[in-house]
């Protein structure tokens, strides 16, 4: 009985040996099999250039063949052959890329466009406080400058070629006590027209009325002369021209109602006074002054001989000076000219004439 049952495990044993070499073999001979059908599905032998072969693992059973020698393959137990596939159409190959292409040299993507940039939107009025409107659009295209006619007069003119000159000339007045001068130059150099008070027993030079340096090449300027200059100077070195026209307080603008501009300017003063004006400016440094008829300025009003309406202060503001935008209340007694002059031709300015209202501090 013992012999027999040890028997059929000896015979147990030697079957599971045998079916376990059975399925190795199959599993060879199906590996040969498959590699055999890829071969014939693709129907060319080329690789893809990119592609690189993939190094066969070694078996870990097989031993190393001997230097100087070549080992020869293990060769599986042919297995029962199965149907091949049916075979599908090969593919064209796709061209390797080359190994410096990078997306670089791709077509690149373009960058957005920049946001435009945004003007800046002026202060607007909508609290209903005032504000000035700032220039615009280039304020020193003035032309060429004039020059004056041999029959003209009040007209003064010239012409320097170039050496360093110093040029003084008497004025001629037009009617009345003061003038309005209009001054335009233009040079490659420096140019500059000043006020003289030459006469036996007092000689004095003024503050320049203009001046420009080659950096500004063309200037020009309104402001007032009073009958106690006598001669204007030129002083300029190298190319330019200049213009002085004398013009009478009728013959230029009035002020009236409201009015707005910019740079220095020269308005007269109608009949329609006492009056209360208004002085908006907005400049690094700017001034506001009534000068009289009589010529007489906030200075010497002292010696003013003209009569002073009634409803007026004892000594009415005439003049006004300051800083960056101001505002300022000019009281203009009688007829005459209000002389505005500011830092630069481009700072604005705002006048307003209001009919005077006696306040309790005036009676």
């Amino acid at each position: 009985m013992g012999f027999a049952l040890g028997c059929l495990a000896s015979a147990a044993a030697m079957w599971r040996l045998t079916l376990g070499a059975a399925r190795q073999a199959a599993r060879s001979a199906a590996r040969v099999e498959a590699a055999a059908l890829k071969t014939v599905g693709t129907g060319t032998s080329a690789a893809p250039a990119a592609a690189e072969p993939t190094p066969a693992k070694p078996d870990a059973k097989a031993r190393p063949a001997a230097v100087g020698t070549s080992a020869a393959p293990a060769v599986a137990k042919p297995a029962p052959a199965k149907p091949a596939p049916k075979a599908r159409p090969a593919r064209p190959a796709r061209p390797a890329r080359p190994a410096t292409a990078t997306r670089a040299a791709s077509k690149p993507t373009p960058a957005p466009a920049p946001e435009p940039a945004r003007p800046l939107t002026p202060m607007t009025a909508d609290d209903g406080l005032p504000r000035l409107r700032p220039a615009s659009g280039p304020n020193d295209d003035r032309g060429p400058v004039p020059q004056s006619r041999p029959d003209e007069r009040f007209h003064f003119s010239g012409r320097c070629e170039g050496n360093d000159i110093e040029y003084e000339f008497p004025i001629e007045w037009p009617e009345g006590t003061v003038a309005v001068a209009q001054i335009e130059v233009a040079t490659r150099g420096y140019l500059s027209i000043k006020p003289v008070t030459r006469t036996r027993d007092r000689i004095e030079s003024h503050s320049s009325l203009l001046h420009l340096g080659s950096s500004d090449k063309r200037k020009g300027v309104r402001t007032l002369l009073t009958r106690d200059l006598t001669h204007l100077c030129v002083e300029s070195s190298g190319a330019g021209e200049w213009s002085v026209r004398l013009y009478g307080p009728d013959e230029i603008d009035e002020l009236t109602g409201i009015m707005e501009g910019y740079g220095s300017t020269v308005l007269a003063v109608g009949p329609d006074t006492p009056a209360d004006c208004i002085a908006h400016v907005k400049a690094s440094y700017w001034s506001a002054e009534f000068i009289c008829a009589c010529g007489r300025t906030d200075e010497d009003s002292d010696e003013c001989g003209c009569r002073t309406p009634p409803g007026l202060p004892r000594r009415p503001t005439l003049a006004a000076y300051s800083t960056g935008e101001a505002l300022r209340t000019l009281q203009l007694p009688r007829p005459g000219v209000l002389q505005l002059q500011t830092a630069k031709s481009s700072d604005p300015w705002r006048l307003e004439v209001r009919p005077r209202t006696p306040g309790p501090q005036d009676r």
